[in-house]
C-alpha cells in the first residue's frame, strides 16, 4: 500500500506539472455585427499549433504555458492578434480591400464599390510576370473582353486590340491609352511597308507599372468622349512612398526556342517522289523515273544527299535578358520612384531582336495646400525584324525558307575552294548575313512628361493643372543587300531611310468637390477643360550603288548616288469640356453622370463638335437592412449604365477637306494635283454603349462578375471608293452601323487557406457577337471575305470545299450558294459564308498558390468559334509547283495507289485550279494555350533581414508552354491578324526564365 501511495502521488504530480505547462483556450469568433465565423484559423502566434472555428464559430485550443498570443485569420477579413485567455471572445472585421481597391479613371480614382461602370483591374506584378517584350500582352486572358491579336512571336511586333469586339468599319479600333493621366500615341507608324510595324506599347518597361485597368461601358469611358469609342486602358506606374529608401534589383534571363505546331515539310526525298509523280500526272513526262532524272539532274541540280531544314536553319535557341534597378523612398514631404530597365530579347528567327532601354522619374511633394509633381519617361529601343506574316516579302527569312528554298538546296556551296553561300535567290542565311546582308532596323526614342500642380482650398474643393508631353520618334532604315539580295544587286545595294515624329501635347485644367454631409451622402463633382494639339511629320530619302557592301558598310553614308525624296507634315487639334458627377447614399445606392464636348478640326467646319454622355447607377443589395449580417453573401451589387462615346481615328487628319499634293511638275514649272475630294459633311462616328452588370461576393472567398453589353456604332466611317473618272481613289464617308453584344462573366476565389497556405482560382469567360447592321453603299465584296448587313464585319466568303473525289482524285465543291450537289469544276461552284474571324467565345483559366514561402501559378488561355484562312497556301507547302511541300501533301496526297488520300491528286501546274481560293485552307481558330507557369520562392525574412535585405525571390516562368489545337488547322500559331488570316508565319515561341529579386 505504501508503495501503491507513492505511485500515485508521483503521477499526480508528473500530472500538475503538465498541467503547468499548458494552457486550455476556449473561445468564439464573430463579426462586427455579432455574426460567427465559420472556419477561421486560430493559432498559438509563433508555433504550428492551431484550429478552426465550427459553424458557430466556436473553437478550443490547447497551447504551450509559454505562448502569451494566438493569432486569428479568415480569407476576406482583416487578421487579429488576441492576448492567450481561459475564454476569449474575438471580434473581427471585414477586409474591404475588394471594394476599396481603387479603380483609376486617368482623370481621377474612386473606390470599387463605389463606380458604377465596367472595368478590370489588373495589378503590376502579374503584368510583369510574362516575358514578352509589350505589356498589353499579359492582358489577354486577365482581362474579359480583351482581345489581343497578333500572328506574329518576332519581339516588339505590333497587335492590334478590341475591347468588347471591333467597333468601327475602318477607323482605328484600338483603345486610348493613357499613362498617369496622359494620353499616349499607341497605333504603329506605317512609314514604309517593310513588314516591320513596332508596336509603342513595347517602349514601356513593365516593371514600372503599379496597375492596370481597362474601361469598358459607357460610365466610365464617356469622360473621354471622342476617343473612348473602343475602351481606355488606364496605366498607373509606381510612385514613391517608402519611409525610408528601398533600392529593388531584379534580373530575369533565359532561353527561348519554337513553340509545339504541325507545320513538318518534306524532306529531299519526299519531296522527288511527289513532284516525280507530279510532272508525270501533267503530262510534261511519260513515266516517273525519266521525270526523277530531269528534276534530279537539271532543274534542281540535286546531288542526291542533301536534304536541308531550312525552317530549321533559320531559327535559333534565342537569349533573353531583363535587368531592372528601382529606387523608392520619401525626403521630408517629397515622394520619389527612379527606375533604370533593360531588357534584351533575341528573335526565334534570325535577323529578328528586341532592345530596349529606359528609365523612369515619379516625384510628388506636398506643402501646406500645394502638392507638384512630375512623372516622367524615356526609352530607346532597338527593333530589327520581318515579320509580318501576311505580306510575305521574298526577302523576309520564312518567306524564303518555306517560298524559295528547297531541301536538295545547301546552304553554302564550294566554289575554288572557298564555301560562299549557295546562288539560289532569297536564300535567307545568305540574305540576313549579320555583314554583308539586309538590314531591317527602326529605332523608336519614347519621351512621356506630365509636371502637375494640384491645389486643395478646403472643404472638399480641389483644382490640378496637367500638362502632358507623349513624343514618339522613330527612325527606320532599310538595306537591301548588294551582295546577297537579288532586289538588292539590280541596284548594287539599295538604302531607304524613314524617319517620323509624333507630338502630342494635352493641357488638362480639372476643378473638383468631395464632400461628405449627413454622415451617408457623399458627393464628387468634376469639372474640366483639355486641348490637345498632335503634330506628325514623316520624311524619306534613299541611295544606292554601294561601293564598299563587300565589306560591310551598309550605312546610307556610304551610298555613291541618291534616289527619291519626300517629305509629309500634319497637325490636328481637339478643344474638349467635360463634367463628371457621382453620388452615393449610405454605400447602397450611386448614381454617376458625365456629359463631354469635343472639337475636333478632323471634320468639317459644321460637324467639328460633338456631345457624349453617360449615366450610370448602383445598388449594393448587401448594404440593405434585410441583408446585413447574411453570412453566405457578402457582397452583392446590381449596376447598370447607358452613353454614348465618339471615334475620330481616320488614317488622314485632313479626310473632310480638299487635298492637293505638289511635286507633279509641268514643262518645268512646279505643279500639284487634286489627291482627295472635300467632304464637308463628314461627321463623328458615335457608338452608343449599354451595360447591365451584377458582382457578387460569397462568403469573402468566392468573387463573381457578370456584365451583359450592347454597343451600336451608328455613322460608321469607312473609305469608299470614288469612280475612275475622277482620277482619285477613294474618299471617308458615314456609312453603316455596326453593332457589339456580349456577356462577360468572370469567377476568382480561395480554394483553401490557412495562415501558411492558399490556393486561388480563376476562371472568365467573354461571348460576343459582332454584326453589320447598316451599310449604306449595298455591301463590300473582297476575294473571299464580304462586308453585309447582317453579317459579321469579319465575314468570310468563298466556295465551299467537299473533299476528293475517290474515283479520279479530283477536288470537289459544293455547287451553288446552297445544297449538297457537288462539282469538279470550281467555277461552278458559288461562294457561300462559311464563318468569321471573330471568335465566338475567348478567356482564360488558372491558379495561384502560396506555402511556406513558395508560390505558384499557372494560366490558360482559350478562344472558341473563329476561322483562320491560309491566304498563302499556294506557296506555303499547299501550292502544286516546284517549292516545299508540306509532307502530309506527300504522304497523303491521293494517287492511284493512294485512292483513299485526304488531299487531291498532286498536278504540277494545277490545271483544275485545285489551288483556287475555297474553304480547303479555312481552318478552325479553336485552342487552349498553357500560356503561363511560374513557380517562385521568397526567403524568410528573419534569415534576410541579417544581410540587410527586406525580401529575396528567386522564380522561374515557362510562357507558351503548350498550344492544342483543332484538328483540322495546319500552323505554326492559330493566333492570327483581326483579318483571320495566316500565311509566312513567323513561330510562336516558348520562353523559359529564371529571375532574382531582392529589395535592400
Amino acid at each position: 500500500m505504501k508503495k501503491l501511495f507513492l505511485l500515485l502521488m508521483m503521477v499526480a504530480a508528473i500530472a500538475v506539472g503538465a498541467s503547468a505547462q499548458t494552457v486550455s483556450v476556449r473561445g468564439v469568433v464573430v463579426t462586427a455585427d455579432d455574426e460567427p465565423v465559420v472556419g477561421a484559423t486560430v493559432k498559438a502566434k509563433g508555433t504550428s499549433i492551431g484550429t478552426q472555428t465550427d459553424i458557430d464559430g466556436n473553437f478550443r485550443l490547447t497551447v504551450p504555458a509559454d505562448v502569451k498570443r494566438l493569432t486569428v485569420s479568415y480569407v476576406g477579413m482583416f487578421p487579429v492578434e488576441v492576448a492567450v485567455k481561459p475564454e476569449v471572445r474575438i471580434v473581427m472585421e471585414n477586409d474591404e480591400q475588394m471594394l476599396d481597391e481603387v479603380v483609376v479613371t486617368g482623370y481621377g480614382s474612386t473606390r470599387k464599390a463605389a463606380f458604377t461602370g465596367a472595368a478590370s483591374v489588373v495589378d503590376g506584378d502579374v503584368v510583369d510576370r510574362k516575358s514578352d517584350a509589350n505589356f498589353v500582352k499579359s492582358l489577354e486572358g486577365t482581362v474579359t473582353g480583351f482581345q489581343y491579336n497578333n500572328s506574329t512571336s518576332a519581339p516588339g511586333q505590333w497587335g492590334s486590340v478590341y475591347v468588347r469586339g471591333m467597333g468601327s468599319l475602318s477607323s482605328s479600333s484600338q483603345p486610348l491609352y493613357v499613362i498617369d493621366g496622359v494620353p499616349v500615341n499607341s497605333d504603329y507608324d506605317d512609314l514604309y511597308e517593310s513588314n516591320n510595324y513596332f508596336d509603342p506599347m513595347a517602349a514601356y518597361n513593365p516593371a514600372d507599372i503599379e496597375s492596370v485597368t481597362v474601361l469598358k461601358d459607357a460610365a466610365a469611358t464617356a469622360i473621354y468622349g471622342s476617343r473612348a469609342a473602343n475602351g481606355v486602358v488606364v496605366i498607373t506606374t509606381k510612385k514613391g512612398g517608402q519611409a525610408r529608401l528601398s533600392v529593388t534589383f531584379e534580373t530575369r534571363q533565359g532561353f527561348s526556342s519554337i513553340a509545339n505546331n504541325n507545320m513538318k515539310f518534306a524532306n529531299s526525298e519526299q519531296m522527288m517522289n511527289l513532284i516525280s509523280g507530279g510532272v508525270v500526272a501533267s503530262g510534261d513526262f511519260d513515266n516517273v523515273q525519266e521525270a526523277r532524272e530531269y528534276l534530279t539532274d537539271t532543274y534542281f541540280g540535286w546531288d542526291g544527299k542533301t536534304s536541308t531544314d531550312w525552317v530549321k536553319a533559320i531559327t535559333r535557341k534565342p537569349y533573353y535578358q531583363d535587368y531592372n534597378l528601382a529606387f523608392n523612398g520619401t525626403v521630408g514631404q517629397t515622394n520619389y520612384y527612379v527606375s533604370l530597365g533593360y531588357n534584351s530579347t533575341d528573335g526565334l528567327i534570325v535577323g529578328s531582336s528586341n532592345t530596349r532601354y529606359s528609365g523612369r522619374v515619379n516625384l510628388d511633394s506636398k506643402y501646406k495646400f500645394l502638392t507638384v509633381g512630375l512623372n516622367s519617361q524615356y526609352s530607346y529601343t532597338d527593333n530589327q525584324s520581318t515579320s509580318q506574316s501576311t505580306n510575305g516579302s521574298m526577302s523576309a527569312p520564312m518567306t524564303g525558307a518555306i517560298s524559295s528554298m528547297t531541301p536538295f538546296d545547301p546552304i553554302r556551296v564550294e566554289v575554288d575552294g572557298r564555301w560562299e553561300w549557295n546562288p539560289v535567290p532569297y536564300n535567307p542565311l545568305a540574305v540576313m548575313d549579320p555583314k554583308v546582308g539586309d538590314l531591317n532596323q527602326i529605332n523608336n526614342q519614347t519621351i512621356n512628361a506630365n509636371p502637375w500642380l494640384r491645389v486643395d482650398f478646403g472643404k472638399g474643393i480641389w483644382a490640378k493643372t496637367n500638362f502632358g508631353v507623349n513624343i514618339m520618334g522613330q527612325r527606320q532604315y532599310n538595306y537591301w543587300s548588294a551582295i546577297t539580295n537579288p532586289q538588292g544587286q539590280d541596284y548594287n545595294g539599295l538604302g531607304q531611310q524613314y524617319n517620323a515624329n509624333t507630338t502630342t501635347l494635352t493641357w488638362t485644367n480639372t476643378l473638383g468637390w468631395d464632400y461628405t454631409f449627413g454622415d451617408k451622402h457623399v458627393i464628387n463633382l468634376l469639372l474640366g477643360q483639355e486641348m490637345m494639339r498632335r503634330t506628325y511629320w514623316q520624311e524619306f530619302y534613299s541611295g544606292q550603288d554601294f561601293p564598299f557592301a563587300g565589306d560591310g558598310m551598309r550605312d546610307l553614308s556610304t551610298a555613291g548616288s541618291w534616289g527619291d525624296s519626300s517629305y509629309y507634315k500634319e497637325q490636328s487639334r481637339l478643344a474638349s469640356y467635360f463634367g463628371d458627377f457621382h453620388y452615393s447614399y449610405d454605400n447602397r445606392y450611386y448614381l454617376s453622370a458625365s456629359f463631354r464636348r469635343d472639337g475636333s478640326s478632323i471634320f468639317g467646319n459644321d460637324k467639328r463638335w460633338g456631345n457624349f454622355w453617360s449615366v450610370g447607377g448602383k445598388w449594393r443589395l448587401t448594404q440593405e437592412e434585410w441583408l446585413k449580417g447574411n453570412r453566405l453573401l457578402t457582397n452583392a451589387a446590381l449596376r447598370a449604365s447607358y452613353g454614348t462615346v465618339g471615334n475620330q481615328s481616320l488614317e488622314s487628319v485632313y479626310a473632310a477637306r480638299g487635298f492637293y499634293r505638289l511635286g507633279f511638275n509641268y514643262a518645268g514649272k512646279p505643279g500639284m494635283v487634286p489627291s482627295q475630294v472635300a467632304n464637308p459633311d463628314l461627321s463623328w462616328e458615335t457608338s452608343r454603349k449599354f451595360d447591365v452588370g451584377f458582382d457578387l461576393s460569397l462568403l469573402n472567398r468566392v468573387h463573381f462578375t457578370f456584365d451583359f453589353y450592347n454597343e451600336d456604332t451608328s455613322d460608321a466611317l469607312y473609305s469608299v471608293p470614288l469612280s475612275y473618272t475622277t482620277g482619285l481613289g477613294s474618299w471617308y464617308k458615314n456609312i453603316g452601323k455596326i453593332r457589339n453584344r456580349g456577356i462577360e462573366f468572370g469567377v476568382n476565389g480561395t480554394a483553401f487557406y490557412t495562415n501558411d497556405v492558399a490556393v486561388n482560382v480563376f476562371a472568365n469567360i467573354t461571348w460576343n457577337r459582332n454584326e453589320v447592321i447598316k451599310l449604306a453603299d449595298g455591301s463590300v465584296e473582297e476575294t473571299y471575305t464580304i462586308i453585309e448587313e447582317g453579317r459579321p464585319y469579319r465575314q468570310f466568303y468563298m466556295p465551299e470545299y467537299a473533299g476528293v473525289n475517290p474515283e479520279n482524285g479530283k477536288a470537289l465543291y459544293y455547287k451553288g450558294t446552297e445544297g449538297d450537289e457537288v462539282t469538279e469544276n470550281y467555277f461552278e461552284a458559288g461562294k457561300r459564308y462559311v464563318g468569321s474571324a471573330d471568335p465566338k467565345v475567348f478567356g482564360a483559366f488558372g491558379f495561384s498558390a502560396n506555402a511556406y514561402g513558395f508560390d505558384a501559378s499557372m494560366q490558360f488561355n482559350y478562344r472558341l468559334g473563329g476561322k483562320v484562312y491560309d491566304s498563302g497556301h499556294k506557296f506555303t507547302g499547299w501550292g502544286m509547283d516546284m517549292r516545299t511541300p508540306l509532307e502530309k501533301v506527300v504522304t497523303d496526297s491521293w494517287t492511284p495507289e493512294n485512292p483513299g488520300g485526304k488531299y487531291p491528286q498532286y498536278i504540277y501546274g494545277d490545271p483544275y485550279n485545285t489551288m483556287a481560293n475555297s474553304t480547303r485552307w479555312l481552318m478552325s481558330g479553336n485552342y487552349l494555350r498553357l500560356s503561363n507557369i511560374t513557380f517562385g520562392y521568397t526567403v524568410p525574412v528573419k534569415l534576410t533581414r541579417r544581410f540587410f535585405v527586406q525580401k529575396l525571390r528567386v522564380y522561374t516562368t515557362f510562357d507558351n508552354v503548350h498550344t492544342w489545337t483543332a484538328s483540322d488547322f495546319t500552323g505554326y500559331n492559330p493566333e492570327t491578324y483581326s483579318s483571320g488570316q495566316i500565311a509566312w508565319q513567323y513561330p510562336a515561341v516558348f520562353t523559359f526564365t529564371g529571375g532574382v529579386q531582392v529589395t535592400f
